[in-house]
């Protein structure tokens, strides 16, 4: 294969996998619903607003 045609195939399946992990937070900006508590190693996220566990 060539090697745009295999880094365009490993983007694809890195912007997929991006998509899947942020499901529940891409679903609740559509619907315009409130964001979802973020997992408790997300450092960078208010404590308010992160999963206690």
């Amino acid at each position: 294969m060539k090697k745009k045609t295999i880094f365009i195939i490993i983007i694809f399946l890195l912007i997929t996998a991006l998509v899947y992990i942020h499901r529940r937070a891409i679903r609740a900006l559509i619907k315009g619903e409130p964001m979802p508590k973020a997992p408790s190693w997300h450092i960078w996220v208010s404590e308010k607003n992160r999963i206690q566990g």
